[in-house]
């Protein structure tokens, strides 16, 4: 008998510790957020500026995962039915691809007071029912200025051509912007660009393909290129470019005459762990203050007017939602990019990228 109460209340005490243990985990989950990360420079940022303060204000401990590409990554968690993050970077056309199938939609009703001010100030496309646009991202031609010290390349023309302005290139290895600019280096208006002529972009990027030093594939590449002298000019993301310029006096420089802009949004994956605990940090990365102060140590900004007037005027003017760099750039389509393809079996940036590839392999 008393052998068997020995064993019923050692059974209990387990179940006990087991409850706890998992009252405990469930704690613990509820202080966190899992964070697609941009990592670099940009990620370093965050984490400085947004991040910590936002752990220190909050309890709520931030997790970072550095992924590239989160679209792809988000379906086969959400079709697996093992969401892992909470709050991710998103491609424009994939906030409509995925909208339906993967993405959960975002209560604003309960973003801060802060939030909703910001969000005021925005334009309608960029608040939609499963994504917010956080950022505003640009493209631009970047040079070296020990190179080029006094004519100065100005358009997609001058990218091409090697005899006015000689010297090696870097290009990213897709064809999204690429296309855009070898069409315009070709003389096509930046208003007829699409649709995208895409044999005639080929035949201008195999033009420019031999004076190619390297076909990057990720955003700290063309600025490290240009630093260490393996290119002299390059496409690259504008956010880097201007972190080089305003923060460290690198000796590179940019032109917004035809670069394109466009925005990078901010999504909950359906069945996201910890759901409210990402509107919490998506409230403390709208904050206007809070953003602006983000572009000093990173120069991406905020696509909203509270942002834009609370910035440093020194950093704001190379922004790409500048009004002056505005009206010399192009606006890029995602909706081009991520509609059907001639073949029907993919979108147009895949389409594109296989004959890229191709076009690469030779």
């Amino acid at each position: 008998m008393r052998r068997k109460f020995l064993e019923r209340l050692a059974g209990g005490v387990a179940a006990a510790a087991v409850y706890f243990a998992a009252a405990h985990v469930a704690v613990a989950q509820s202080n966190e957020v899992i964070m697609q990360d941009p990592g670099g420079a940009y990620g370093e940022a965050l984490r400085e500026i947004m991040y910590d303060p936002f752990e220190k204000e909050t309890g709520i401990k931030v997790i970072t995962v550095q992924e590239a590409r989160s679209g792809p990554r988000i379906k086969a968690q959400v079709d697996a039915g093992k969401t892992e993050w909470d709050l991710t970077f998103i491609f424009d056309q994939e906030t409509k691809l995925l909208g339906d199938c993967c993405l959960d939609k975002i209560d604003y009703s309960k973003l801060s007071e802060s939030a909703q001010k910001t969000l005021a100030t925005m334009p309608d496309n960029l608040k939609r029912p499963n994504g917010v646009a956080l950022q505003v991202i640009g493209v631009a031609l970047a040079y070296n200025t020990e190179k080029y010290s006094g004519e100065v390349p100005q358009s997609w023309a001058d990218f091409w051509n090697v005899e006015k302005f000689p010297g090696t290139r870097c290009l990213p290895a897709w064809p999204r912007f690429v296309f855009e600019a070898a069409l315009m280096a070709d003389g096509v208006k930046k208003e007829d660009l699409y649709p995208i002529d895409m044999e005639r972009a080929l035949k201008k990027v195999e033009e420019i393909k031999p004076h190619v030093s390297k076909w990057w594939t990720t955003a700290a590449q063309a600025p490290q290129l240009l630093l260490d002298g393996e290119a002299d000019m390059c496409m690259a993301y504008a956010g880097r470019i201007n972190n080089l310029v305003v923060v460290e006096g690198a000796p590179v420089d940019m032109t917004w005459n035809e670069g394109f802009v466009y925005y990078d949004f901010f999504s909950i994956p359906k069945g996201a762990p910890h759901y409210e605990n990402a509107l919490k940090l998506l409230a403390w990365r709208l904050d206007a203050q809070r953003a602006a102060q983000l572009t000093q140590a990173y120069p991406v900004a905020l696509p909203s007017p509270l942002v834009y007037e609370a910035a440093d005027k020194d950093i704001s003017r190379l922004w790409a939602n500048n009004p002056d760099n505005i009206a010399k750039a192009i606006e890029w389509s995602p909706d081009y990019w991520g509609a059907a393809s001639p073949d029907g079996r993919s979108t147009n940036e895949e389409y594109g990228q296989e004959k890229l590839n191709a076009l690469l392999a030779k």
